[in-house]
This record gives C-alpha cells, structure tokens and sequence, in this order.
C-alpha cells in the first residue's frame, strides 16, 4: 500500500447481514472494500488479487475460516487479518493468533471498534513494510557500526542504545532490523520483538508470558502463553538456526521459558 493508495480490505463472511454491517461500518474509510461470501469465494480472491487487510469468519462450511487463513498465509505474511467469530473458545483463539492473526474479534462487534482495529492493523503493516524497506541499508549501518566498535574512544550514548550485538547477531532498535552472522533476517514485527527480548534478557532466561507480553501485547495466562508463543519460536528458529529441530541458539528451559545463547 502506497502513499497515495488506498488500502485494499476483503470481508469474508457468510452471513449476508454480516458483510452488510461490515461493509456499512468501513465505508466511509476511503478503503477498497471487497466482500466474498463464503471460504471458497475468499480463497479465489485472495488468489488473484492483493489486499492490505481481510477480515474473516472463522466459521463457514465447506472451507472455513482457519483453511482460508492457511492460503492467506501461503500467499504473504503482511497481510493483516482480523478473525470474527460468534463462537469463541480458547483454542480457536490461541489458534488464529499463532497463524499471526492481528486481533481477535466477537460478533457482535461495534462499528466503532471495527474501525478503530483496522485502522490500528493497517498502521502496523505500513510500519512492517517501511521495515522491511530498511533492510537493504543494514549492509552499509553494520560497517559503520564496526568502525565505531574498533576505535579506542567509547562509542557516543546514542550508538551504545541503537545498536545490541550479542555474538553473531546485531539488533538495530531506531529501524527494527536484525542480522545474523552478516545476514539481514527478514523477520515480521512479532517476530522482531521476540527475538529482541530474548537477546535483552541473554543469558537468563524469560518465560512465556513474559515473551508474550513483551513481543505481541498480550497479558494471557502461562498455559494460553506457552502455546502462542511454539508457534513463533518455531518460526525464528526457521530463520536463524542451522538446524532448526537441534537448536543452538534460542534454547527450551524445561517449565521455565526460553534462553538466548549467542
């Protein structure tokens, strides 16, 4: 989504009341507003065509809400997705988040709110993306960053809390990006956020609901917190680890939490 252009959103539900009500809350936003009336509708659309934001029924039959979710997932992980559902449970929940959902939301639910979230999701993609953009520059901000680290004079306060090295890995926290033995990882927001507490925390370990409270926002209870935070966990082992299935670096504490070992 450009400057200059206006966010695409797709409402996926199959309940035509719905699609009205959504349609009918958003309309004055200046988005494109698209509708698919049922999973299979939504899978072909988000096929051919871009969005910015989709907003989606759980549960719909023949496909629902968590196969379209597993296709929007397959086509990009900046999309953002805001999961409705009238059925609320724990384990739908848990699971719509850890395929990174950007909110959790009742039916029903207030216009008011409808578009308070999605402005609020579209701002965190436009912040991921200007990030992502970021990280073409780390090459030349890495070997600034080595020069200052080899002179003899300490480095000035405001390097000293921009930059986070911790053996093979370099955070820099004004952009929000990471490198790893010399690689940019290309991480989402989430993503950054975790790895960072991590890495502030090294070498203690910090339990997940710290992880989830500190990374994503969520203040959840330890048993809702461990299962959120696998999911992540097994993403940035994906990113970084040579090995993501015998970790070296993001280690299990057994009924603690995680560790990071540079």
């Amino acid at each position: 989504m450009g400057n200059n252009q206006a966010a695409r959103v797709l409402i996926v539900d199959d309940e035509e009341d719905v699609r009205f009500i959504l349609q009918r809350a958003l309309r004055h936003e200046g988005y494109v507003l698209e509708t698919a009336v049922d999973g299979v509708d939504a899978i072909n659309k988000i096929t051919q065509f871009d969005y910015d934001l989709i907003l989606l029924d759980l549960y719909m039959e023949p496909i629902d809400g968590m196969q379209v979710f597993d296709v929007i997932r397959e086509k990009s992980e900046e999309i953002m997705v805001i999961v409705l559902t009238a059925h609320g449970s724990l384990d739908s929940s848990i699971a719509a988040l850890r395929h990174g959902a950007f909110d959790y939301l009742f039916k029903p639910e207030t216009a008011v709110v409808i578009r308070e979230r999605v402005r609020d999701g579209l701002a965190k993609q436009t912040q991921a993306r200007k990030n992502k953009k970021i990280l073409a520059q780390m090459g030349q901000l890495r070997q600034l960053f080595n020069e200052v680290e080899q002179e003899t004079a300490p480095p000035a306060p405001k390097t000293e809390t921009r930059f986070i090295r911790n053996g093979a890995l370099l955070i820099d926290t004004h952009y929000q990006v990471i490198s790893f033995d010399d690689n940019d990882l290309e991480l989402t927001t989430t993503e950054f956020n975790l790895l960072s507490s991590l890495v502030k925390h090294a070498p203690d370990y910090i339990s997940a609901r710290e992880l989830v409270l500190e990374g994503m926002e969520y203040d959840v209870e330890d048993r809702e917190a461990r299962e959120m935070i696998k999911f992540h966990i097994h993403k940035l082992r994906q990113k970084l680890e040579p090995d993501a299935s015998h970790p070296q670096h993001i280690l299990t504490v057994r009924y603690k939490g995680y560790r990071w070992r540079g």
